[in-house]
């Protein structure tokens, strides 16, 4: 039987994280691939007001990199995620190799956005709120990957442990 996820508070902060993240790729990150004319006027309402507030250049001038990275939003990371949701419940022993390569994924993605909005001719107070709203989604999967590849490096220690206790007794 599973343990918990309320006893796995690493497992239950990235299930919360994953949970917020699905429906906020939806409604707003993956916006700029849909065609107009399916866009609730909700979502774009959402959307001005973020351009309006934040001034982010990605949903204004979109770079032609930044739409690569939404695809992998699309293609990988919001798949993964809704695995990851039912996979960190059920406490499947496959977490750890699965969301590994998305955290990195998702950190080197988000540490781009950040390095280039460094970089933009905006006003310095402009930048560093952006790259205030993006350092989260920079950090949580920095921690995530770590947290996935010591889980991952226990797991080879201990078949190693195994596999050399019966290799000795075989002899």
């Amino acid at each position: 039987m599973a343990t918990s996820i309320f006893s796995r508070k690493r497992d239950l902060l990235y299930l919360i994280y994953f949970c917020t993240a699905v429906p906020m790729a939806f409604i707003v990150d993956l916006q700029p691939l849909y065609p107009p004319h399916l866009i609730p006027g909700w979502m774009l309402g959402i959307t001005e007001y973020y351009i309006k507030t934040f001034n982010d250049q990605y949903f204004i001038n979109e770079p032609v990199w930044f739409h690569f990275f939404m695809m992998s939003e699309l293609f990988i990371q919001v798949p993964v995620m809704v695995w990851g949701i039912g996979a960190l419940l059920r406490d499947s022993k496959l977490v750890p190799l699965v969301l590994l390569p998305l955290a990195l994924l998702v950190f080197l993605t988000t540490t781009t956005c950040i390095f280039d909005i460094a970089h933009w001719d905006a006003p310095l107070q402009e930048r560093l709120t952006l790259m205030g709203l993006y350092a989260p989604y920079s950090a949580l999967p920095l921690f995530m990957a770590g947290d996935m590849f010591l889980r991952l490096k226990s797991v080879i220690d201990s078949s190693s442990v195994v596999s050399t206790k019966a290799g000795k007794k075989n002899r």
